[in-house]
């Protein structure tokens, strides 16, 4: 597909989206390779950095993703021996999630490759461009929201 003009994009945007997302995430899985994970070093991250316990729910909607997908990401840290589930004693349905020490020794290298990736991806864009970027693919976001809102 050719663009009919210099603003048009040439591709959809959901894939070029896609696609750079794709690479940045080969790219942390090449620095972060040595680790035993493939995936889902950012819930890692949320754990972490909450100030209270969190619970699976909250984790998801953090993430915003479904439940079942949810389950199948601490099912995986788990087995990885990163994450431990904890039953809540008021409510025995729910379950907290804890770093094992595992995790805790894993996470400021996480959080440093987080950096330096973004460094990397924004190299040569001046730091108004990289606000412009984030606050307009937040803009798409809440607009494809509210619009399938309204479907």
């Amino acid at each position: 597909m050719k663009p009919d003009s210099k603003n048009k994009p040439s591709q959809p945007l959901g894939r070029i989206l896609s696609i750079t997302g794709k690479d940045y995430l080969r790219a942390l899985n090449l620095k972060l390779g040595h680790l035993d994970l493939d995936r889902n070093y950012y819930a890692l991250l949320l754990i972490g950095n909450a100030e209270e316990e969190i619970t699976q729910q909250e984790l998801a909607d953090l993430l915003e993703i479904d439940k079942v997908s949810m389950l199948r990401s601490i099912d995986y840290l788990s087995e990885k021996g990163y994450v431990n589930r904890v039953k809540i004693d008021t409510d025995r349905r729910k379950y907290s999630l804890e770093l094992t020490a595992k995790a805790r020794k894993a996470l400021p290298e996480i959080e440093r490759s987080y950096v330096e990736l973004n460094k990397i991806a924004f190299k040569g864009i001046d730091a108004a461009q990289i606000d412009d970027l984030l606050s307009n693919l937040k803009t798409i976001k809440n607009n494809l929201n509210e619009y399938s809102s309204n479907l």
